[in-house]
């Protein structure tokens, strides 16, 4: 026999072996109450209590970043709030400014009316006259009160838009910012 027959007889036998063994483990495990708890694990039991830590450790640390994230939420929250109880008083103020400016307006108005009265009773001016004053005088003030509505309005809409939603990206900055310190 050369050598490559040699090698294929030597390889059938290997296989045949390989194959008596894998049938003969495959009908031991297939009986009936049979108890394996008593097989450790090849790499021995000390390799099983290291992947149980791990594990532990892993459920530990996912714990403590869901905690953090969770934190970091009711932060962001708080800030958001805030930033709307601040746009909110902003927004009131400015009611209460154009309030007021409306008010001197309005002030004004009477005010030029009881003079262009007072004139005409005082001078000789037709009454046209005196009409076209106070209408003058009306139309400046309510201008004046249109200007400060308008002003109002695009003051509000600036602390509005100030304000930014709350984002994945500031909720992660906040776990980060806490885990710093």
């Amino acid at each position: 026999m050369n050598s490559f027959t040699k090698s294929i007889v030597y390889s059938g036998v290997v296989l045949a072996a390989g194959l008596v063994a894998v049938f003969a483990i495959y009908s031991n495990m297939n009986q009936k109450d049979a108890n394996y708890s008593y097989i450790e694990p090849a790499s021995g039991s000390q390799a099983a209590e290291a992947g149980s830590e791990a594990i532990q450790g892993f459920a530990n640390s996912i714990q403590e970043i869901s905690t953090d994230a969770v934190e970091g939420a009711q932060e962001m929250a708080e800030d958001v709030a805030e930033t709307a109880e601040n746009t909110a008083e902003n927004a009131v103020e400015a009611i209460e400014d154009t309030a007021e400016e409306a008010a001197i307006a309005t002030e004004n108005t009477v005010e030029s009316t009881e003079d262009a009265i007072e004139n005409a009773a005082g001078n000789d001016e037709s009454a046209a006259d005196i009409v076209s004053e106070t209408a003058e005088a009306a139309g400046e003030a309510t201008e004046s009160t249109a200007d400060a509505v308008a002003e109002t309005a695009e003051d509000a809409k600036e602390a509005v838009e100030g304000t930014e939603p709350a984002s994945g990206e500031a909720i992660l900055d906040g776990i980060y910012e806490n885990k710093a310190e």
